[in-house]
C-alpha cells in the first residue's frame, strides 16, 4: 500500500519571486515527501485527496523521488570531507537506473578537489569511467567514498578516505582558481581641505592619489600628492613611487619592478629604484602563514586528537593507529604552550604539552622565505643618492624548533653580512644573531665594525604572564648598517663631521603584561644610547592598568621619557636637504599620568558612547589636560559617524579651551568628513573626501577606497539592488557595484541583497566566491532572468481552483511557472498579451487556456510590483483574462 503524505497549504502566504521557482516548489513537496513513513519506499505516491482544490488526475510523477534533477549544468555549492571547495557549474546527466538526472564530474574537477584518482585505480575501481565523466555516486569509482546531492540547497558533498586524497593543508586553494581579473583602470584618492582663523590666516589643501593599472596578471601602480597653501600657493607634485608588480605562483612570490622597499625583517630596509623579488606568504594557506609547531604523537586505536591553548580548543581530528603528525595549525599570535589530547577508543586518554613561542624569524619545518633586491638606492638626504645596491635574505625551518637566517647588502665600498638562529624551546623562544660591516668613508678612512641581537618571548597563558624582549642589540662603535652608512658617507664627502650622525651603541625594547584581576597590567619600554658622547641616552616607558566595571571601561597610565644632552641636526648646514633626527634639551624629563574612561549610553548597537580623559603633565614639561567626548554611530549599515567634544588645558599660567565637533558619511561610492574646532583665538574648519574610480570595459564606476584586491560586481538589470555582507552599495544603472576589499589568495564569498530591484528581473544566483591575486580586480557576473512578473490566479470553467502543482506554459511551449496555493502561479517572462496553458495530466482532459491581455508599458520602465492576472482557464472558447496592477 503506497505511504499518504498530507501536505497543508495556508492561503493567504504569499507566492513569491524566488529563483528556480520550479525547482524549489519540487524540493518543497519533495521534502514533504520524506516523512519518517514515506521514506520506508523508495518511490513515493502523493495523495492528492490531502487537497479540496485539486482534481484526481494531477500527473505529480516529476515529484515522487526526492532531490529529482533534470538534465542540465546547475551551479552548485561543493563540500569534500566536510570542507566547503567552492562553486562550480557541474553538468547532470539522464541515468538509465534513477529517476533523476546525475552529476557527473570530470577527471580534471575531481582533481581539482584533491581526490587521487591514480590511487584510487590503483586499488581497482569498481567500474570504467566512459569519456572520463564520473557520475553518480563516488563509491562506484573510489572505494569506500561516497557522495550525494542535495538539490534544495543545490550542494553536492562527498566523502573520500584520506588515502585516496591528496596531501594538502587546511584552505588550501589550487592557484588554478586564482583570479588575476580584468583589465582595468584604478584610482584611489584622499582629498583634504581646512582653513584656520588665526591672524592673517591659513588655507591649505591635499589631493593625494594612487593610481593603477592592470593588464592581466600586471600592476602597474603610481602614488602621488599634489598640495597646495594658501601663502605659497600650489606646490610642486610629489611622485612618492611608481612600479610594477605582478604574482608568481610557481615562486610562492611576488616580482616588483620600479620604485620598492627591501624586506627590513633581517636586515635595514631602505628604498631602491629597482628590481624585487621576494616570497609572499599570502599565497599560503593560512594555516601554513605564520608559525605554529607541529603535533607528533603515537596513537593505539583510531583515537581522537584534541589541541588546545589557554583552555580553549583550536583544532581536533581523528587518526589511524600509529604514529602521527599534525602540520597545520593556524597561527595564533604571541604563543602559548598546546596542550594535547589523545583519546583512544576504550577512553584512555593520554595528554603532553608542546611548547610553543614565537620570534619573529621562528618557521615551520621546511619552510623558505626569501628577498632578493638589486638596483639604485633612493636615500632622502642624500646628494648622491644613485648608488647601485644589492641586497639579499633568506630563512629556512629546519626543523619546528630551529630556524636558520641570514642575509648580506652590497653597494660601492660597502659590505654587510648577518647570520641568525632561532630557536623554539620549553623555556621560549630565542633569536641571536651577529652581523658584520664594512665601508670606505671619504676623507675619514675604513669603518668597520660588528652588532649582535638577542630576542625572546615567552607567555605563560595559567598565570597571564607575556614577557618579550623585543631586541636587544650592540654595535661597535664602527659598525654602519646600509641607511647609516650611507648617511655617513654623505657627510663624508661633504667633508663635514661624521658625528653629527648619531650611530646606536645598544638598543632594549621590552614588553610585559600581566593578567591581574579583570583586567591587564603592561610595561613597555625602550632604552637607545649612542656611540657619540655628545647624542646622549634616550629612555621611556609606558606603565599601564586598564579593566572594565559593568559597561565602565577604563586605563590608567604612566608614561616617562628622557633625553640627555641631544644634539641631531634637523637640518644640515649649507644644506637644503632635510636630514632626519630628533632635537632635544639637555637632560630634557617628561613625565605624563593618564586616566581614560569610556561607556556607551544604552544597550542598542548604535548606541552613543560617552569618554573622558584627564592627564598631567610633570617634569620639564608641567601642565594638565581634561577632555569630554560623545561619539557614535547611525544608519541602517553605521554609515553615519559623529562626535562632539570639549577640552580644557593648563600650561604654567595659560589656559586655553577648545570645542570640537565632526560628523562622516559613506556613501556607495565614497567617504565624506567634515568638522569643526573653536578655541579662544582661532578656530579650524576642515572638509575631506576619499574613495575611489574604476574603469573598465562596460565603463567607469565609483566605489570606496579600494584594499590589497576588489570586485567588480555586475549584474544585468538589476539596478538598485544591493551588495550583501552589510555594506549597503546598491548597482548603479548598468548593473555595476564594486567590493573595494577582498582578502588576496584567499576564497571571498560576494553576495547580492535583492531587495530595492525591479520585479521584472530574477536572480539566477546570490552568492558566488572568487580567488583573487594581488591588486586584482575580478569580475563577478550574476546571471539573470529578465521578463514581466505576473501572478496569475485562474479558475476552471465550473468555478472550481486550479489543480495543484500543475504546470503553467506559455506560447513557446516553456514552462513558466507551477500552480501554487489558493490557484495561483507565478510567471516570468510572458509576452504582454497571448495565453498560458495550465497542464495537470497527458489526457484530453487534462489541460486548458488563459488568454489574457496586461497593460502596455513604457518602454524603460521599472517593474516596482507583481502584475496581477485573473481569468478563466478554458477548454475550448478563449475568454480574456483580467489584469490588475
Amino acid at each position: 500500500m503506497p505511504n499518504h503524505v498530507q501536505l497543508r497549504v495556508h492561503r493567504h502566504a504569499p507566492i513569491l519571486p524566488f529563483p528556480r521557482r520550479t525547482l524549489m516548489l519540487g524540493s518543497l513537496i519533495s521534502a514533504a515527501l520524506m516523512s519518517h513513513e514515506a521514506a520506508l519506499a523508495s518511490t513515493q505516491s502523493f495523495d492528492l485527496n490531502a487537497f479540496s482544490n485539486s482534481l484526481g488526475a494531477i500527473d505529480t510523477t516529476r515529484f515522487s523521488t526526492s532531490n529529482a534533477m533534470s538534465p542540465g549544468t546547475y551551479r552548485v555549492d561543493i563540500v569534500v570531507n566536510g570542507q566547503p571547495i567552492g562553486r562550480r557549474d557541474v553538468l547532470f546527466k539522464e541515468a538509465a537506473d534513477s529517476a533523476s538526472a546525475q552529476p557527473c564530474l570530470s577527471r580534471e574537477m575531481l582533481e581539482q578537489l584533491g581526490v587521487a584518482l591514480d590511487k584510487a585505480e590503483a586499488d581497482g575501481p569498481q567500474h570504467t569511467a566512459l569519456a572520463g565523466e564520473y557520475c553518480g555516486d563516488l563509491g562506484r569509482w573510489i572505494p569506500l567514498a561516497s557522495s550525494s546531492f542535495d538539490a534544495g540547497a543545490l550542494e553536492w558533498s562527498a566523502s573520500v578516505p584520506q588515502v585516496y586524497m591528496q596531501k594538502s593543508h587546511r584552505g588550501y586553494i589550487d592557484p588554478a582558481y586564482w583570479d588575476d581579473g580584468i583589465d582595468a583602470g584604478l584610482l584611489n584618492y584622499n582629498f583634504s581641505t581646512s582653513t584656520i582663523t588665526a591672524g592673517e590666516g591659513q588655507d591649505r589643501a591635499y589631493l593625494g592619489l594612487n593610481a593603477g593599472l592592470n593588464l592581466g596578471p600586471w600592476r602597474l601602480r603610481h602614488q602621488g600628492a599634489q598640495a597646495w597653501d594658501g601663502r605659497t600657493g600650489l606646490q610642486t607634485y610629489q611622485n612618492t613611487a611608481t612600479d610594477v608588480q605582478r604574482s608568481i605562483a610557481p615562486l610562492k612570490s611576488q616580482l616588483t619592478v620600479g620604485d620598492t622597499f627591501s624586506s627590513g625583517q633581517i636586515l635595514e630596509s631602505v628604498r631602491v629604484r629597482g628590481v624585487t623579488l621576494a616570497t609572499d606568504d599570502r599565497m599560503l594557506p593560512q594555516s601554513q602563514q605564520g608559525y605554529a609547531p607541529q603535533v607528533r604523537g603515537v596513537a593505539d586505536s583510531n583515537a581522537t586528537v584534541t589541541v588546545s591553548q589557554n583552555g580553549y580548543t583550536i583544532y581536533e581530528t581523528t587518526v589511524a593507529p600509529g604514529p602521527f603528525v599534525i602540520e597545520d595549525l593556524y597561527a595564533t599570535g604571541q604563543g602559548g604552550d598546546l596542550t594535547v589530547s589523545v583519546t583512544e577508543v576504550d577512553g584512555r586518554r593520554n595528554t603532553f604539552v608542546v611548547p610553543y613561542s614565537v620570534a619573529p624569524q621562528l618557521l615551520r619545518a621546511e619552510g623558505f622565505k626569501y628577498s632578493l633586491t638589486a638596483g639604485h638606492v633612493e636615500q632622502r638626504g642624500v646628494v648622491d643618492n644613485q648608488e647601485p645596491v644589492l641586497q639579499g635574505t633568506l630563512q629556512y625551518g629546519v626543523t619546528d624548533e630551529l630556524t636558520l637566517y641570514g642575509g648580506g647588502s652590497v653597494a660601492a665600498d660597502y659590505t654587510q653580512g648577518k647570520l641568525g638562529i632561532a630557536m623554539s624551546t620549553a623555556m621560549g623562544a630565542f633569536s641571536l644573531d651577529g652581523s658584520s660591516s664594512s665601508a670606505q668613508v671619504e676623507n675619514v678612512g675604513l669603518m668597520s665594525g660588528r652588532s649582535f641581537g638577542l630576542g625572546y618571548n615567552k607567555s605563560l597563558p595559567f598565570t597571564g604572564t607575556h614577557f618579550a624582549l623585543g631586541a636587544y642589540r650592540f654595535s661597535t662603535e664602527g659598525y654602519l648598517s646600509l641607511p647609516d652608512a650611507l648617511n655617513v658617507r654623505d657627510l663624508g664627502r661633504r667633508n663635514q663631521n661624521i658625528d653629527a650622525y648619531a650611530r646606536q651603541k645598544s638598543r632594549l625594547d621590552l614588553t610585559i603584561s600581566q593578567k591581574l584581576g579583570d583586567g591587564t597590567l603592561s610595561l613597555y619600554g625602550s632604552s637607545v644610547d649612542y656611540w657619540q658622547q655628545q647624542q646622549g641616552r634616550q629612555t621611556s616607558y609606558t606603565v599601564s592598568y586598564g579593566s572594565t566595571w559593568n559597561t565602565l571601561s577604563w586605563n590608567l597610565s604612566a608614561q616617562r621619557s628622557r633625553i640627555q644632552d641631544t644634539r641631531q641636526l634637523t637640518a644640515r648646514e649649507h644644506s637644503d636637504d632635510v636630514f632626519f633626527g630628533t632635537v632635544g634639551q639637555a637632560g630634557r624629563v617628561d613625565n605624563r599620568f593618564m586616566l581614560t574612561l569610556s561607556m556607551p549610553l544604552g544597550t542598542q548597537p548604535d548606541s552613543p558612547s560617552i569618554n573622558t580623559s584627564f592627564s598631567r603633565d610633570t617634569g620639564d614639561s608641567r601642565g594638565s589636560q581634561q577632555q569630554v567626548g560623545l561619539s557614535g554611530l547611525m544608519g541602517e549599515h553605521a554609515e553615519v559617524n559623529y562626535g562632539v567634544s570639549a577640552s580644557r588645558a593648563t600650561s604654567g599660567d595659560s589656559r586655553s579651551s577648545q570645542a570640537n565637533v565632526y560628523a562622516g558619511y559613506r556613501a556607495d561610492t565614497t567617504s565624506l568628513r567634515a568638522g569643526y574646532g573653536q578655541s579662544r583665538d582661532s578656530s579650524q574648519g576642515s572638509f575631506g573626501a576619499d574613495g575611489a574610480v574604476v574603469a573598465h570595459a562596460g565603463g567607469v564606476t565609483f566605489a570606496q577606497s579600494l584594499g590589497e584586491a576588489s570586485a567588480l560586481v555586475h549584474v544585468p538589470g538589476a539596478e538598485g539592488a544591493r551588495l550583501g555582507n552589510g555594506s549597503g552599495t546598491r548597482l548603479n544603472g548598468g548593473g555595476y557595484a564594486v567590493v573595494p576589499s577582498l582578502t588576496a589568495f584567499q576564497s571571498n564569498a560576494v553576495s547580492i541583497d535583492p531587495q530595492g530591484m525591479s520585479m521584472d528581473v530574477e536572480l539566477q544566483e546570490s552568492t558566488r566566491n572568487v580567488v583573487p591575486t594581488v591588486g586584482a580586480l575580478s569580475l563577478v557576473k550574476f546571471e539573470t532572468n529578465s521578463g514581466r512578473a505576473v501572478v496569475v490566479k485562474g479558475q476552471r470553467e465550473d468555478g472550481g481552483p486550479l489543480p495543484f502543482a500543475a504546470q503553467v506554459f506559455d506560447e513557446l511551449g516553456r514552462e513558466v511557472g507551477v500552480v501554487g496555493q489558493a490557484s495561483k502561479a507565478f510567471v516570468r517572462g510572458v509576452a504582454d498579451s497571448g495565453s498560458l496553458t495550465v497542464k495537470w495530466s497527458e489526457a484530453a482532459d487534462g489541460q486548458c487556456r488563459i488568454h489574457y491581455q496586461l497593460p502596455a508599458r513604457q518602454t524603460g520602465e521599472r517593474q516596482t510590483r507583481t502584475d496581477f492576472l485573473q481569468g478563466v482557464c478554458m477548454k475550448s472558447s478563449p475568454e480574456l483574462g483580467v489584469s490588475t496592477l
